[in-house]
Order: C-alpha cells, then sequence, then structure tokens
C-alpha cells in the first residue's frame, strides 16, 4: 500500500480498519483525517468521529496512550477556524497550501506551556490554552427560519 496514493475514501478505511501504517501516520495524516472528518460532519461532530479513529487506531498498533485529548481537540479547532476561512478548498493539498501554518506540528505551542501539554489533566481531558487564545470558530447558525432557543 503506498499511503500517499489513497484517495481520501481509501485513507479513511485504511485508517477505520487499522490498516493503515503506523510508522506512516504522522502529524500530516492526522491533519487529513481531522479535514476529511470537518468537512463532512461539521465541528461538533466531525470532533467526535476524529476522536473515535484516533482511539481505536491507537488501540489497534498498541499505542492507546498516545492519545491526547486536549491537542485532538486544540487541533480540530484550528482547522475548523481554517476550513471557515476557505470553504472552497475540495482538496486537502489545496487545503494545506492555503493554510501552511498547520503542516508546524509544534504550532499548539503557541497557544500552550509545554506543562501544559505534556500533562496527564490535558491528556485525559479538555484544557484550554494557557499562553495564546486559540483563533475563534464561527458559532453555529440555526436553521433559516428558526431562532436560536425556539
Amino acid at each position: 500500500m503506498d499511503p500517499q496514493a489513497l484517495s481520501d475514501t481509501e485513507f479513511l478505511a485504511a485508517v477505520e480498519s487499522a490498516a493503515y501504517p503506523g510508522d506512516r501516520f504522522g502529524h500530516r495524516e492526522h491533519l487529513r483525517l481531522g479535514w476529511l472528518c470537518l468537512k463532512a460532519l461539521g465541528f461538533e461532530a466531525g470532533l467526535e468521529r476524529i476522536r473515535g479513529l484516533v482511539r481505536h487506531y491507537a488501540m489497534a498498533l498498541g499505542a492507546a496512550e498516545k492519545f491526547h485529548e486536549t491537542m485532538t481537540r486544540a487541533w480540530a479547532e484550528r482547522m475548523q477556524v481554517a476550513l471557515e476561512e476557505t470553504p472552497a478548498c475540495g482538496a486537502f493539498e489545496a487545503f494545506l497550501t492555503a493554510h501552511p501554518e498547520l503542516l508546524d506540528s509544534k504550532l499548539l505551542g503557541r497557544h500552550y506551556r509545554k506543562e501544559t501539554l505534556d500533562s496527564a489533566r490535558a491528556r485525559a481531558g479538555w484544557v484550554p490554552p494557557d499562553l495564546e487564545p486559540m483563533p475563534r470558530r464561527a458559532e453555529p447558525q440555526a436553521p433559516a427560519g428558526k431562532r436560536p432557543g425556539t
């Protein structure tokens, strides 16, 4: 299997079945997985899908301890903002070209102290940024003709 040659559907299926080579699943592949889930499902459902897939994949590879809730959500937040800024990017490579900062695996260091991200608390649950706030994503819109709360 040539991981780089996989279509989005094939890539997602390979991750779901844990057939994607673990030694080839790096930062870029995490971004691709997040992009696929968020683009298809929106933020809340997309984040849930990312969590489930990454946990399952890590467990299948015998690395369940690698799952990190704060990093997962923080990257999803950054990616969602980027998706909202460039909704017409229909291909992952075009998305990365429009948002090259996402390729920097150390990007969360702008938002979090190292000690915070290294903590058991951040690994197990969501911890908000303790340096610079995350870029704000759009608030969910109510369906046409409905007001929030009605």
